[in-house]
């Protein structure tokens, strides 16, 4: 298993001890894997609101930019353990998104956070780990995200 990647849903609950990154770090040091981070930020679209477009704009710069810095540290944190890691904050639709970056960087194996829903709202709503599981052909682990 030469390449890993790691698909992290929130910058804000994730971290080096989290589960879906321990899982990652355990992967990668039995395999000597090199590990793909990798955060997906939905495309921006225009305000329908009366707000100045600048000041949108600055406050995603920031957000893009305090993501960057954590997944940076997140690699780096890794990178301290012998793990070959890097960082990668991709903007698109997540199911799509990871699959073309999968395919690019030829992964051997996704790993994904799992979360625990309701009959009904897996009725109603398109997961990512559904669709993860309709659209993908790479190996993928799910690792329980645990509930807060």
């Amino acid at each position: 298993m030469k390449n890993i990647l790691v698909a992290i849903d929130s910058c804000e609950a994730t971290t080096i001890a989290s589960p879906i990154i321990e899982r990652t770090i355990e992967l990668a040091s039995a395999f000597s894997s090199k590990v793909w981070i990798l955060h997906i930020v939905p495309r921006s679209h225009p305000s329908s609101f009366n707000v100045d477009n600048k000041i949108l704009r600055r406050e995603a710069a920031d957000e893009l930019h305090h993501e960057h810095e954590f997944l940076q540290h997140l690699a780096h944190c890794m990178q301290e353990r012998d793990i070959d890691a890097s960082a990668l904050l991709v903007e698109g639709a997540t199911i799509s998104t990871i699959l073309k970056e999968a395919e690019r960087l030829d992964v051997d194996l996704i790993v994904s956070g799992c979360h625990k829903h309701s009959p009904i709202y897996g009725a109603l709503m398109d997961g990512t780990e559904e669709g993860l599981l309709c659209k993908c052909t790479y190996p993928i682990m799910f690792v329980p995200v645990p509930e807060e």
